[in-house]
């Protein structure tokens, strides 16, 4: 029961990163498309957006437990501070889940004229950077608290941002098709690696 949280913050995270591949794989390199994949989309039917965008949403609820988990493992560190990942993390969940719901509208099934696929890609951008300083804050602050010496010396470079620069690096040099189908997947794997690892963390 312990670490309940932790898995189900790791099944959410696995289970957003396959309705990543159900909305954006395709079978190119990892470096065809930029980070959001957005040239994926105009060769995506309709199901595939809809159960993409749909299990995107609801995923990224669960892997919030997994932010929980966090603040309980931290609390005896500091509980404002543990307080303050959680709300930070969270919002990078709050963010991501209305930008899957976004990449809905731009399946190429759709037929959006040009100018509005512009505008709403532009807006889902725009999202998309909103959830950076959450990022952000949760990193820094996840390395402060695991520097505390009731943890593994290592744990804190255990913290997200380490983790999703080398997945990401790793799956945009892989070649076709599984870069294609990988590539989209590094955030949510890298959550998911990122929660087993806070499993391993303590002395």
């Amino acid at each position: 029961m312990k670490n309940t949280f932790a898995y189900i913050g790791i099944a959410g995270a696995l289970g957003m990163a396959l309705c990543d591949m159900i909305l954006l794989a395709q079978p190119v390199s990892g470096s065809a498309y930029d980070l959001s994949s957005f040239g994926a989309m105009p060769q995506i039917s309709a199901l595939r957006a809809s159960i993409g965008s749909l299990g995107g949403i609801v995923c990224a609820f669960f892997i919030c437990f997994g932010f929980w988990h966090l603040k309980k493992m931290f609390e005896p560190v500091n509980q404002s501070s543990a307080l303050l990942l959680l709300v930070s993390l969270c919002s990078v969940q709050f963010f991501g889940g209305a930008f899957h719901a976004g990449y809905y509208f731009l399946s190429g099934a759709h037929g959006l004229p040009p100018g509005v696929l512009s505008d709403f890609t532009h807006h889902l951008e725009i999202l998309s950077w909103l959830g950076v300083p959450g990022y952000v804050a949760g990193t820094l602050l996840f390395f402060r608290l695991a520097s505390d010496n009731t943890f593994q010396p290592q744990f804190r470079f255990c913290n997200p941002l380490l983790i999703h620069a080398v997945i990401l690096l790793v799956f945009t040099v892989l070649p076709a098709p599984m870069g294609g189908y990988l590539k989209p997947t590094f955030m949510n794997v890298g959550f998911a690696i990122f929660f087993f690892s806070t499993l391993l963390g303590r002395k």
